[in-house]
């Protein structure tokens, strides 16, 4: 773990700890060359025999995909035991801080973050190869002062080819579609249609994923109860066979608008 004052490379210096989540750890720095503010994305490196460095795929797919929602990347270092990626550095605060701080979101709101959500995705899914995101949550998402939204944490995101064997994606728990987990399943847009459905869900109740009744979701306890129709699109999403679900992000932005 880093601290205030310690300077990497003799260039960021460690203003202050922003967020730690899984294996990473995201630090506010500020650039001694251009006098900027960066985040910085601290990745433990894994100790199995693959060896596979999580920092720089991340940062390689990033400037690969080149899209303004997503942050921009500025180098990658590799320090003793951990690498670090440098990025743009984004004030705001994710969806999951506003919902512990302010409760369920409103309807309206939580509708129109859908449709900005379904447009980033389908971005990723139409790219060739297609690119699944894989971790979609309130905590991956931030929200910017002028309401835009801009995904963060890239460590999931996975290139899908046909002529490769399917890959597994550990997204997390509960957020995560059951294929992320089944090697006989494989992923594929429709994957990132179950987390979204997920992610919805959380932002519309209160509730963790965890907390979905087998049958709707009129949750013990909830302060808000769901209009039919915000139920049947998340059902829809959150179907466990993939068949069952909307087929890509453009199925889903439809429904949304209708509500």
């Amino acid at each position: 773990m880093l601290k205030a004052g310690q300077v990497l490379k003799q260039r960021y210096e460690v203003l202050q700890d922003l967020a730690q989540g899984g294996s990473s750890r995201v630090y506010l720095v500020c650039d001694r060359v251009s006098g900027k503010k960066r985040a910085l994305k601290e990745v433990a490196a894994l100790a199995d025999a693959k060896m596979c460095d999580i920092a720089k795929r991340e940062a390689e797919f990033i400037r690969k995909l080149n899209y303004p929602y997503f942050p921009e990347i500025f180098e990658v270092l590799s320090v003793r035991h951990a690498d670090y990626i440098v990025m743009e550095y984004l004030e705001g605060e994710t969806l999951g801080n506003r919902l512990r701080r302010l409760g369920p979101q409103p309807c309206e709101d939580v509708a129109r973050w859908g449709k900005d959500l379904c447009l980033m995705l389908g971005y990723l899914h139409q790219h060739i190869p297609q690119t699944v995101y894989g971790d979609m949550k309130p905590d991956n998402v931030m929200i910017q002062s002028a309401g835009n939204l801009r995904l963060i944490d890239f460590g999931a995101i996975t290139e899908i080819s046909e002529h490769k064997k399917p890959r597994l994606i550990f997204g997390t728990r509960g957020y995560a579609a059951p294929e992320q987990f089944d090697w006989n399943m494989g992923v594929d847009a429709r994957t990132d249609v179950y987390s979204l459905g997920m992610t919805l869900y959380q932002l519309l109740t209160g509730n963790r994923p965890d907390q979905i009744a087998e049958r709707g979701f009129f949750i013990l306890g909830s302060k808000k109860k769901l209009s039919r129709t915000w139920i049947q699109v998340i059902t829809r999403c959150i179907r466990e066979h993939p068949k069952d679900r909307y087929q890509n992000c453009q199925e889903l932005c439809e429904s949304l608008r209708r509500i």
